[in-house]
């Protein structure tokens, strides 16, 4: 697990609710491709896919879909995805902006009550999503979590490391209770371990 926080950058740099900023200068036409997303996002989503490693995996499930960005890049690796998201609004976006692809399901609900009770999971990604749980919900999903994951898989969790009126809690600390509550061993991950303004960590099964 990583023990330095990056550098922040202004939290307006970000879009809406530090999800998936795209460049100034592209279309506002609704549907993108990954080169428009801007420079310091794409970084964020190319070492959330490293992290993630290169599968396949045969399934993946989402926690906080952003506005459609990372189930995109995720659904190529994957025979099936889940992304999950409490804010109907992002649900809305993403959906939107992916194409119909029957492997990957784009729903709205609530965590971690909507989420499978038991699931055979390869890969878990948690994207700027436990920061913003209340104690409770956060301690429910960590305590389900064992219960989705196969032998073998991969965890991976990025947040923005700011602070926000919204966030219940620091990226670091939304990690650090999803590792000892949910029993993973911290992954190593190529140094930096952070993005600009992001904390990555991942995590595997024991």
């Amino acid at each position: 697990m990583s023990s330095t926080e990056p550098p922040l950058l202004p939290h307006v740099a970000a879009g809406p609710n530090g999800h998936d900023a795209l460049r100034a200068d592209r279309p506002d036409d609704g549907a993108w491709t990954a080169a428009d997303l801007a420079p310091h996002e794409r970084e964020k989503h190319d070492r959330t896919l490293a992290a993630c490693g290169p599968g396949p995996f045969g399934a993946a499930l989402l926690l906080g879909t952003g506005h459609g960005a990372l189930p995109a890049l995720l659904a190529d690796r994957c025979a099936e995805l889940l992304a999950v998201d409490p804010s109907a609004t992002d649900v809305a976006i993403a959906h939107e902006r992916l194409p119909g692809d029957p492997r990957t399901r784009v729903v709205h609900g609530a965590l971690p009550d909507d989420l499978p009770r038991v699931g055979s999971y390869d890969l878990v990604v948690a994207a700027d999503v436990l920061c913003r749980l209340p104690e409770d919900d956060l301690r429910r999903l960590v305590d389900r979590l064992p219960r989705l994951l196969r032998t073998g898989a991969r965890v991976v969790a990025v947040h923005w490391s700011g602070q926000a009126p919204d966030l219940e809690r620091t990226a670091a600390e939304a990690h650090r209770a999803l590792c000892i509550g949910s029993g993973l061993r911290p992954a190593d991950l190529p140094a930096p371990p952070g993005t600009r303004g992001h904390l990555l960590d991942a995590f595997d099964v024991r």
